[in-house]
């Protein structure tokens, strides 16, 4: 029981969640948090480029937008650094929220008018007014007044400096029913509090990633040769990879109208930038718990289901994604069903994994015979093929790692 608790608790994700209510009290926004772990009452990090790239994935992939938010759009903290990268959030579900230490030079005010022409939403965080500031309040639609820190005079003061600017206030830190009032009947549009609401803690799963891997996708999409099947052959060699892919399937393409077969169709429907937003924030996470050794194990399956695929007549590249697949059980330590079900693909891969069904079940039957001692001589595919294609598929998956540990390095 000790050590299942400790595998819940290393592969459960934390997610802060505070609600941004409008006047009449109903929830309008949410303000995205970091948490590390289900007791934490406030943000605890060493690195906040990794906090806010964490929230991100934690709220669109791990947790989901449907369960984080289901209508209303979430606040995001971001650093300088990640100002200059295009959110993986859609716009009308996202709003930029830039730090109170982040200063209005131009490549900062240079890339909130680029998320501004993505229709990205601008709110300024903890904000105190200079004659500096004003070409980033001219570029933002919300900005942010902490009524405890500024206290009633200088809460007013702010107010009334803003009054020339087309943005609407957020009252933050309210803390009773008479500062709500007060803010509510000087004009403010959106409040948020501990009075209001507290913030409270959402959980979900961690997808773990290799370093190597998510190191050799983001080389991968910084290559201006790639294309998206190249950049699909690199997610291909990763079973956690290939399934926070077709996750991110799952949540952004609401309209499309046939199941996925392929990583190199999921790429194609999510867009090689969308795909490389992702490998960048997957970096700045530093998610780095799955080990090498379970890699290359996925790579030795899936490349031998490949082979045997081929020599049964069946599709290879169906093959190679189905053994992949069916290393996800060993990989996060729950069952195959409640990981394969939610995901986007077609039926005929479920089936395969699940109950062993059609030719791909059928692939899937021979490799994992072998694996365990129990393929028999007489069985089709021989005996000998089968030792050739897990000797060859034991050299692929040795040259992917040491290809990814090249391409890393370089």
């Amino acid at each position: 029981m000790e050590s299942l608790a400790k595998h819940l608790a290393e592969t459960t994700v934390y997610l802060g969640r505070q609600p941004i209510y409008g006047p009449k009290r109903e929830i309008l926004a949410y303000e995205l948090l970091y948490r590390g772990a289900a007791g934490d009452t406030s943000a605890r990090f060493q690195d906040a480029d990794q906090a806010s790239a964490e929230v991100m994935l934690k709220a669109f992939l791990e947790i989901g937008l449907p369960a984080v938010s289901p209508l209303q759009p979430v606040f995001i903290n971001h650093t300088r650094h990640l100002l200059t990268l295009d959110p993986i959030l859609p716009a009308d579900r996202c709003v930029v929220e830039v730090l109170e230490d982040v200063a209005a030079d131009p490549d900062t005010l240079a890339a909130l008018g680029h998320l501004k022409s993505l229709n990205y939403r601008i709110a300024l965080d903890d904000f105190v007014y200079s004659e500096e500031l004003i070409p980033m309040i001219e570029l933002a639609q919300y900005v942010k007044l902490d009524l405890q820190a500024l206290g009633a005079g200088g809460f007013q003061e702010q107010f009334n400096l803003l009054r020339p600017y087309p943005v609407s206030i957020v009252a933050e830190k309210i803390e009773s029913e008479a500062e709500f009032r007060w803010c509510r009947k000087m004009g403010c549009e959106l409040f948020q509090g501990y009075y209001l609401r507290r913030p409270e803690v959402l959980s979900g799963r961690r997808i773990p990633s290799n370093r190597l891997s998510v190191l050799s996708l983001l080389s991968e999409c910084t290559n201006l040769e790639s294309s998206p099947g190249m950049i699909a052959a690199t997610i291909e060699r990763d079973a956690p990879l290939t399934y926070g892919l077709l996750r991110l399937a799952n949540s952004a393409l609401h309209r499309r109208r046939s199941e996925i077969r392929s990583p190199a169709q999921a790429v194609i429907m999510l867009g090689m930038d969308f795909v490389c937003r992702w490998a960048t924030l997957l970096v700045l996470s530093r998610n780095d718990d799955c080990p090498a050794g379970y890699l290359e194990a996925s790579l030795l399956r899936a490349r031998m289901c490949e082979l045997i695929g081929a020599s049964l007549h069946c599709s290879a590249p169906e093959s190679y994604i189905t053994g992949l697949l069916s290393t996800l059980d060993s990989v996060f330590n729950e069952p195959l069903a409640s990981l394969v079900e939610p995901l986007p693909i077609d039926i005929r891969f479920k089936r395969a994994l699940l109950q062993r069904e059609g030719e791909l079940g059928a692939v899937l039957d021979c490799v994992l015979a072998y694996e365990t001692g129990e393929w028999t001589a007489g069985q089709t595919p021989s005996a000998e093929h089968m030792r050739k294609a897990f000797w060859d598929a034991a050299e692929y998956a040795r040259q992917m790692m040491a290809q990814m540990a090249g391409a890393t390095s370089s």
